[in-house]
């Protein structure tokens, strides 16, 4: 066999031709003479592989990646060492060189090839999806049985504007459309469903309340012919707030703590603390609030026993002494709560 090229028959054949023949006309790497971007005059993000990837890139930095996925070699091509350099510039077009060393067949070639780079702005779907307002779910906050109060709304404000300022990092629907206040509370539109989700959660971290969701299904995804879906978030507080007083399967609590993952309580007679889960919130009575705490005065004391004044009609009162109630002293005052018809002496939170 001999190299239909040069004739030569003394060495090994590639495609019908001898090594040097071969590698004549071999191109070390596969690349298109123009290659054109889309990229998203919003966040910057470029659409690869059919999908919208590496948001917030400057152009350059666009450029290069564009010429590295572009790229590729085959065998026999060993251990290429490739250089990419930007030529010229003329607005969004970008001249490129391409260099490369390469092992191929034992022999060390080098190669330059010029590209043309166009980046095309154009809007991705998600940054088009915000400019529309676009959302996939509501949070309506509401209280149970009453109003919400100032402080709850000022709360859910901080937590649903820092949350969704950490979760954008990552996910870009992770905003604030729309924010409403209705008669009964205030209503967040969230661009995405899975961040909703991440704010209801930092919300009851603060504010504890109950979660219910509600997904309706407002059309056809024209793309994907999918169903598209819009969730309402039900999340309701409770009934009660810090500082209020519970009858639970016939103790009388003190309201210590809201959080996500129950009610935490204290026990008026036997000072225990302890956490109650939402699902028996249908099993917690109100039976007095924080407005109804008043203040009295210790006039005495025994082993096993206290004296305080009605804090309305000044009539002593005794009742057994407990882990607190035992180190108060004469004289001191003391807050007290009335339910039915019982004293209960307080014991102060903040000076645990």
């Amino acid at each position: 066999m001999f190299c239909v090229r040069c004739g030569s028959s003394d060495s090994e054949l590639y495609e019908g031709l001898c090594r040097d023949c071969f590698l004549e006309d071999y191109s070390i790497l596969r690349i298109p003479d123009r290659i054109e971007v889309r990229v998203c005059s919003h966040c910057r993000a470029k659409f690869i592989s059919g999908q919208w990837l590496d948001e917030g890139l400057p152009d350059e930095e666009i450029v290069y990646r564009a010429l590295e996925d572009s790229i590729s070699w085959d065998e026999p091509v060993e251990n290429p060492e490739i250089e990419l350099e930007i030529m010229q510039e003329r607005g969004t077009i970008y001249r490129c060189l391409v260099e490369v060393d390469a092992e191929v067949l034992g022999k060390r070639l080098s190669q330059e090839y010029e590209v043309e780079v166009r980046i095309t702005n154009t809007v991705c779907p998600t940054c088009s999806k915000q400019s529309s307002g676009y959302y996939e779910a509501v949070i309506q906050l509401r209280a149970d049985g009453r109003e919400l109060a100032e402080t709850e709304i000022e709360t859910a404000d901080r937590v649903v504007q820092r949350t969704l300022l950490k979760l954008s990092r990552r996910d870009k629907l992770a905003y604030l459309p729309q924010r409403v206040e209705v008669k009964e509370g205030v209503d967040y539109y969230i661009g995405s469903h899975k961040s909703a989700r991440k704010v209801v959660d930092a919300i009851r971290e603060k504010l504890g309340g109950i979660t219910m969701e509600s997904p309706r299904l407002m059309g056809q995804d024209k793309s994907t012919g999918k169903g598209l879906y819009r969730t309402w978030i039900s999340l309701r507080l409770a009934n009660f707030r810090v500082g209020d007083f519970l009858s639970h399967h016939n103790r009388i609590l003190a309201v210590t703590d809201l959080r996500k993952k129950g009610v935490s309580v204290r026990d008026l007679e036997t000072r225990e603390v302890k956490n109650i889960l939402w699902g028996e919130y249908e099993d917690m009575d109100v039976v007095g609030r924080a407005d109804d705490v008043k203040t009295t005065t210790v006039t005495s004391r025994s082993p096993g026993m206290i004296q305080i004044l009605h804090p309305e009609t000044f009539e002593p009162v005794d009742l057994e002494a407990d882990s607190y109630t035992s180190t108060l002293d004469i004289g001191e005052q003391v807050p007290v709560i009335e339910i039915d018809k019982r004293l209960y002496i307080i014991e102060d939170e903040a000076e645990e």
